[in-house]
């Protein structure tokens, strides 16, 4: 009896270990579509034994003596043995369904889980910025991990207010859609297989700009205000435009309304030349679609600076001010600073400028610094008072006492000239008075001797 019994046992384990050597599970995570390779590599060739492959125990084909039969399922997968010649029966296929695919080749059993995974997305070939949506995984298989990354391959965790994971992680769903953050490819990892599903995400937006930006810009300067899309215009389904009309407003006042059915590129921009104060404000940028509009607000910050004089003055300071027009300067602060002083800042601007007195001469620099950041620059420079008040004043004493010393000089100069002409005047003057004199006497004289002769004669 003992013998018996032995004798069943070693049978049984000895069926068991054939049973477990024969018997092989797989599974593998492919995508809706993708074609996919079922394992079953057995390494003998007998053309008169049959392979079969089954799915969920019905027979989809057959092999025997070279031939490939295709069961009665109704399926429209296609088949194909990858190298039957050499023994290895690995079962390709296409659009096959999710199941257990069974391989019986030459008294062995190979089994294969295929798990088909899918991403639905969106049925709008287009979303708007602004707009909500959700990416959800499709799979009867619950129990494997999966992991969410965005278009910029950072993992998604519930951390993010506008990215919500549902459904054991199933589902995501984005809130409040942006072109920098979430236009792009999105991708689920399934974790057991390292399968990665992608699924494209398309938003329409404004190009490489945020709704609420800023730009700064200096009196007179020039500024560019952009409007672009980050799609092709052209490129739009015209069912999603609503008679396509552009429209810029200024503190909600409407500067330039344009149709855009004969459309031109450059209505999405707005040049302003030789910037002011008054252009200063809430620029927005507004396109009609479908379900709603897409609009865009830039808000435009104008700066300045100015003094009372242009240079520093003896007796008094120079009164330097920073003006700024913005739309909101609660966060803003103005700063003056030069290389030798320390920074002047303000906080509190309730008329938009910042003035302060200085006997400092050089070039000082206004800021307009928001949360610490600089937005925006201008300089102004300070003469120096010594160089003006000191140097100039000394050079025209010294010109003026050369000048005065020449005319000295040239006034004693022809003074001595005309006494001098003088004195040769007199001298000649009396010179000739005395030889008349002489002449007049002699004449007499002789005159004198004359008469007497002639009486005695």
């Amino acid at each position: 009896m003992d013998m018996i019994l032995r004798c069943i046992l070693v049978s049984f384990v000895l069926h068991l270990g054939v049973m477990l050597h024969v018997s092989e599970e797989h599974y593998i995570d492919a995508t809706y579509g993708q074609e996919v390779t079922l394992p079953c590599q057995v390494g003998v060739v007998n053309p008169s034994a049959p392979v079969i492959w089954k799915y969920k125990s019905e027979e989809i084909i057959k092999y025997q003596r070279g031939h490939l039969l295709r069961g009665s399922s109704s399926s429209s997968a296609t088949y194909s043995l990858k190298n039957a010649d050499k023994g290895d029966y690995s079962l390709t296929m296409r659009y096959g369904k999710e199941g257990q695919y069974t391989c019986e080749a030459h008294g062995k059993i190979k089994t294969t889980n295929l798990n088909l995974w899918s991403v639905k997305g969106p049925s709008e070939g287009y979303l708007l910025e602004g707009d909500t949506t959700q990416l959800e995984l499709s799979s009867s298989d619950m129990s494997t991990q999966v992991e969410w990354f965005g278009p910029n391959k950072s993992k998604i965790t519930n951390k993010k207010a506008r990215w919500t994971l549902q459904n054991k992680d199933r589902r995501l769903q984005i809130k409040d859609l942006k072109t920098q953050e979430d236009q792009g490819t999105w991708e689920c990892f399934i974790s057991r297989s390292g399968l990665r599903i992608t699924r494209d995400v398309r938003v329409i937006g404004f190009a490489n700009s945020l709704d609420g930006d800023t730009v700064y810009a200096a009196v007179n300067s020039t500024v560019v205000l952009s409007c672009e899309l980050n799609t092709d215009f052209q490129e739009i389904p015209k069912n999603i435009l609503r008679n396509p009309v552009l429209r810029w407003t200024k503190d909600n006042k409407t500067i330039v309304e344009a149709d855009l059915i004969n459309f031109n590129s450059s209505l999405l921009q707005q040049t302003i030349d030789k910037v002011q104060f008054e252009h200063a404000g809430e620029h927005k940028c507004s396109i009609a679609f479908t379900r709603r509009n897409l609009s865009k607000t830039t808000r435009l910050v104008v700066m300045k600076v100015s003094a009372d004089r242009p240079r520093l003055d003896s007796k008094e300071n120079v009164t330097l001010c920073c003006h700024v027009a913005a739309p909101d300067l609660s966060k803003a602060q103005l700063c003056w600073n030069n290389r030798r002083d320390s920074p002047k800042c303000e906080t509190h601007l309730p008329e938009g400028k910042f003035c302060f007195e200085t006997r400092s001469a050089g070039e000082w620099k206004c800021s307009l610094m928001v949360q610490d950041e600089e937005k925006l620059s201008m300089i102004y420079f300070v003469d120096e008072a010594s160089t003006v008040s000191n140097s100039f004043p000394l050079t025209y004493i010294a010109i003026g006492a050369g000048v005065m010393l020449l005319l000295l000089i040239i006034i004693a100069v022809c003074v001595f000239s005309c006494k001098t002409v003088k004195q040769k005047r007199q001298r000649a003057r009396r010179m000739a008075q005395a030889r008349q004199h002489l002449l007049e006497k002699k004449t007499c004289q002789c005159h004198k001797d004359l008469t007497n002769d002639y009486y005695h004669a």
